[in-house]
């Protein structure tokens, strides 16, 4: 079993989501095990469970129904992005092994790169040492990529040597486990979400292996820590949930789990987390 989690550049249009991932459960026996979008990121997260071959075919089809439907050229928000299928990455859940997930990316790369898309791989893919941080990759996001013809350092690893008109370049690779949370902060004061990034990102929370910053959420009139746990092993959710809240000195600070997680990995029950719309099904050993 692999764990594959795509992020499309769309998350307030339902009709288009819906389309994307019925495209990927169509295309094979793949288990969609969530799916969720937001209209201030404008961005939605699947969260596929299969062998590598079932992988395959619900990324190539949800991409290509992705390619035709998403136009970046009008696509506003708070997430960085440089393409409608912005990142694909690969996880070894069970019976396989990283390097079984660093050839499906390349697999993977070589369909997105036949839809006319420049790919570029990261992570334990990565061809180059500047490729491994996605957050690399992204500066400058699709507007960026739109404006230059991609050689030298930045030539896709795949694909064309302009970025597609539409749909942009998408970014794919193998990695361990990672956890995306957000804390909503019962503020309209950005400051003090934005103190909080700092602390997190100069290493004086001692929250190691979080990536974080802050977001305006507009439909909700709130500040938003939003963070990306990248060594869930040794800083769980509890953790980052606690710092969070101590530092923003406001009452009803709340959270959202994105996707899947394992159950080792939060350090207590969703209800102490506060997790807002949380389902047992986002629980990765409920599939096992």
């Amino acid at each position: 079993m692999i764990q594959c989690v795509p992020n499309f550049s769309e998350g307030r249009n339902e009709a288009v989501v819906e389309a994307i991932v019925s495209a990927a459960r169509g295309a094979s026996e793949v288990t969609i095990a969530d799916y969720s979008f937001d209209p201030d990121h404008n961005r939605m997260v699947l969260s596929l469970l299969g062998t590598p071959e079932e992988i395959r075919a619900a990324v190539h089809a949800a991409a290509e129904q992705a390619t035709k439907l998403i136009d970046l050229r009008s696509h506003i928000g708070a997430h960085p992005r440089v393409g409608a299928v912005d990142v694909v990455p690969l996880v070894p859940i069970r019976g396989v092994t990283m390097e079984d997930c660093v050839v499906l990316s390349y697999e993977i790369g070589h369909d997105l790169a036949d839809l006319g898309i420049p790919v570029y791989f990261y992570e334990e893919s990565a061809t180059a040492a500047h490729r491994t941080n996605l957050s690399h990759i992204r500066r400058g996001g699709f507007e960026g990529l739109s404006q230059h013809h991609l050689d030298h350092d930045w030539a896709p690893d795949i694909g064309p040597h302009e970025a597609h008109a539409t749909a942009g370049a998408s970014v794919v690779g193998a990695r361990g486990p990672l956890v995306a949370y957000n804390v909503n902060l019962n503020t309209k004061d950005m400051e003090i979400a934005q103190a909080i990034v700092r602390k997190i990102r100069s290493g004086e929370a001692g929250l190691e292996g979080v990536k974080s910053m802050s977001v305006w959420l507009a439909t909700q009139g709130k500040a938003q820590v939003s963070m990306n746990i990248t060594k869930p092993h040794l800083t769980s959710l509890k953790q980052v949930f606690d710092f969070v809240e101590s530092q923003a000195a406001v009452i009803d600070a709340e959270s959202e789990i994105i996707g899947l997680a394992s159950e080792r990995y939060l350090g207590c029950t969703p209800q102490e987390l506060k997790a807002t719309g949380f389902k047992e099904t986002q629980i990765l050993e409920h599939w096992l």
